[in-house]
């Protein structure tokens, strides 16, 4: 950010989290503080113990970070609240907390209204229908990959805190703002329910059946993903004969046959690699996507050319940026500070 002021430059933040919370909520609070912190606020983490360094890396670049115990943790957010501006924490935190400031905005972050501290990302998905996206129906319900459900939650957070920031500057005493997971959650799984609103009948998970899978091909996978429109483009590129049978040839015979159509298109594509399918999905004009490991997607030329990663210095981890642009500017992500222990230069910058 050289020669750029970064937008929340100035801006004071507390970040704290009680060790027996559930994982969901500390990966929730740690990205609404690390986008804080990308985009120029001064943020202090207060943390019962450490957490794993590949979370760190992710979550907690350029905040300074203070392992304290638990029953010291509330005198601690008094004292810094005197300079914050704003405090992101979750649940126990906040029940265990003097009275505060009145000018702060506090952002409290929490798994549901009547579990406020209970449950995981899996349990969320499965009240809220996300777990109806994937799997089959014959089998065991399988947990969404990586952790959208809290990260969402912790970009909700930040969207919250914002506009407390935005009511405070209005002359307004902005009141203490919940985030809940399982609200998240079930507005991020919107088209799920207003498919049963309007069907009355609530969609389930479809397996083989599903009309967007992920399919095999010769050096792993890809997204298999087209509209109605798309249907003969698919086929030119599939160029598999039995695709041109009359039963395939409307949205409702392949509806009914959908098992079928996608073993036919599975054994179509079993022999190209990702990126034929990709090159292929270019000039066809379909939505097909690869699916490509971590390591991949460091040299994606569409990530290169939007700078998603931060790379480092040489054999350093990359980390991604929060893809903002700022003035024409990025954000690099800051330094990673060690946890210190106790209260010693435990005050804002």
């Amino acid at each position: 950010m050289s020669g750029t002021t970064a937008p929340l430059a100035g801006l004071h933040i507390i970040e704290a989290v009680a060790g027996s919370v559930p994982d969901a909520l500390r990966l929730a609070i740690g990205l609404c503080g690390r986008i804080a912190a990308d985009l120029g606020a001064n943020v202090i983490r207060l943390e019962d113990g450490d957490c794993p360094q590949e979370e760190a890396l992710f979550l907690h670049p350029g905040k300074r970070r203070f392992s304290v115990r638990a029953d010291a943790k509330p005198l601690m957010i008094r004292d810094l609240a005197a300079k914050a501006d704003v405090l992101i924490c979750d649940p126990l935190t906040a029940a265990a907390l003097p009275q505060l400031d009145g000018g702060l905005v506090e952002v409290i972050i929490e798994m549901a209204q009547d579990t406020p501290v209970a449950g995981s990302e899996f349990t969320i998905g499965a009240r809220s229908g996300l777990l109806d996206l994937v799997g089959d129906a014959a089998r065991q319900p399988l947990r969404i990959g990586g952790h959208q459900n809290a990260y969402a939650a912790g970009l909700a957070a930040y969207l919250a805190m914002t506009s407390g920031l935005l009511r405070r500057a209005g002359g307004e005493a902005p009141p203490p703002m919940t985030v809940g997971l399982l609200d998240v959650a079930v507005w991020l799984n919107w088209k799920t329910l207003a498919i049963a609103d309007r069907s009355g009948v609530s969609p389930s998970r479809n397996g083989p059946n599903s009309e967007w899978t992920i399919l095999p091909c010769a050096d792993g996978y890809f997204a298999l993903v087209y509209r109605v429109p798309e249907w003969p483009a698919l086929m030119r590129f599939a160029a598999a004969a039995t695709l041109s049978e009359e039963r395939f040839q409307t949205p409702a015979g392949r509806s009914r046959h959908r098992s079928e159509l996608n073993q036919i298109l599975t054994k179509a594509f079993a022999g190209r690699s990702r990126a034929d399918i990709r090159l292929g999905a270019l000039e066809h004009k379909l939505p097909l996507g690869p699916v490509w490991t971590p390591e991949e997607l460091l040299g994606d030329p569409h990530m290169l050319a939007r700078e998603f990663f931060h790379l480092g210095p040489e054999g350093g981890p990359a980390r991604a940026r929060v893809p903002v642009r700022w003035n024409g500017a990025s954000f690099t992500p800051g330094a990673d500070y060690r946890p210190v222990a106790g209260s010693s230069a435990m005050e804002f910058a």
